[in-house]
């Protein structure tokens, strides 16, 4: 049995997303058996609809270029997207039509989110010949669009994904707050195969485990943060209760990892000139792999803050030993709560979808003495951190029921 992994849109926009990680450790993960993943990507440069049919194997390897160092030879601005094209065209891989893809495979997945209009239409082609299924992140763009900057003209591309979400034969969703969300927001019917698997977090192995340790006692408490500069995530909030920090008197440090915002050049305009003004703030573009886990294992504490379909890089602070805090809809943080992971409160009351700013306050002013933090290292708890060949297996299973 086959199933045919539609991976085009990872192949138009390689940009080592959380979703795209979901994606890489599909791939390393699957188990082996009689369920067999074929990944399925546009031939580049083919003047007709052809597709190349890549094993588990090919696919982690191509599916690890956006997390990865950049090769030695480059120079200037990396092209991600360049490199994988280049690595399609040498990967050795089944060249096939699209007639070939839909006799070849009994499944048809589509694992990312899309709004790629031939991706939406070839989903809905195949629907009508195969079982589907897909994976449920989140609905927010449906749900929240104003934390979203669509291209003009996208609409009827959105609501074409979300239908594909509502009827498609199974989703295998990242938390539990995922399927609620696609149960009560898009109204699914709940007869259909609708099932949760948590993403894992034992990509990479803790490497501190004790704050005394090395020169870190000797400086400020390090607050880190990870990903795009995205309004929902208040990169903003988060600078501005910083800052309100330091010139109370707290002596800190701050560490924002992650792209600029390419929606709104407000966001990086007041990261940038928070720097500027000589604050502590430190701000990694274009980390790799190695960079970002380096980062913050020397970090002492990890925020996420804003709402989050699952939120892996939590998993990943924990791995390394790294504190999380938390505020928002954050289902991975929730899921380590009391294991490393806090929801913020405010004088002893809980603050989750509430005071935003005075959760940031208490943060940094509270956290930012070391002695606080000595407690949450202990309570980190690694072997109850989600593992990816336990999310692979529920996702090949949910196809071995949907064939059966």
């Amino acid at each position: 049995m086959r199933v045919g992994i539609d991976i085009e849109q990872f192949v138009r926009d390689p940009y080592g997303s959380g979703i795209q990680r979901v994606l890489q450790y599909l791939a390393i993960t699957w188990p082996e058996g009689d369920v067999e993943p074929v990944f399925i990507a546009p031939l580049p440069e083919s003047p007709r609809a052809e597709f190349l049919a890549l094993n588990a194997a090919q696919a982690a390897e191509l599916l690890n270029i956006p997390f990865a160092p950049p090769i030695e030879q480059t120079i200037g601005d990396r092209n991600v997207v360049e490199e994988v094209r280049l690595a399609l065209l040498t990967s050795g891989a089944p060249i096939l039509s699209l007639s070939q893809v839909m006799s070849t495979c009994h499944i048809w997945f589509l694992p990312e989110v899309t709004y790629l209009p031939q991706v939406l239409a070839r989903f809905e082609l195949f629907a009508k010949a195969m079982p589907t299924m897909m994976i449920g992140y989140d609905t927010f763009p449906m749900t929240a669009p104003a934390n979203y900057r669509f291209t003009p003209g996208t609409a009827a591309e959105v609501n074409g994904y979300f239908r594909a979400l509502v009827t498609t034969n199974s989703v295998v969703c990242i938390s539990e707050f995922a399927r609620q969300s696609i149960w009560n927001r898009l109204r699914r019917d709940r007869s259909l195969p609708c099932t949760v698997a948590h993403p894992g977090g034992d990509h990479i192995s803790a490497s501190k485990t004790s704050f005394d340790s090395d020169d870190r006692v000797l400086r400020p408490v390090r607050f880190a943060r990870l990903g795009t500069m995205e309004a929902r995530k208040h990169p903003v909030e988060i600078v501005d209760a910083f800052i309100a920090a330091i010139d109370s008197g707290v002596l800190a440090e701050l560490l924002f990892i992650g792209r600029a915002s390419a929606s709104d050049s407000s966001i990086n305009h007041r990261l940038e000139s928070a720097i500027e003004l000589g604050y502590p703030i430190t701000w990694v573009q274009d980390a790799s792999d190695t960079q970002v886990r380096e980062l913050i294992a020397d970090s002492d504490v990890f925020l996420s803050v804003g709402v989050e379909g699952y939120g892996i890089p939590v998993l990943e602070a924990l791995q390394l030993a790294t504190p999380v805090l938390y505020w928002g809809e954050q289902p991975a943080a929730e899921l380590m709560e009391g294991r490393g992971a806090v929801s913020l409160v405010v004088d002893g009351v809980g603050v989750d979808g509430g005071d935003l700013r005075g959760a940031l306050d208490y943060a940094f002013v509270q956290y930012s003495d070391r002695a606080h933090l000595v407690g949450l290292l202990s309570e980190i708890h690694v072997e109850s951190i989600p593992a990816w060949a336990d999310f692979s297996s529920a996702v090949e299973r949910a196809a071995r029921e949907l064939l059966a």
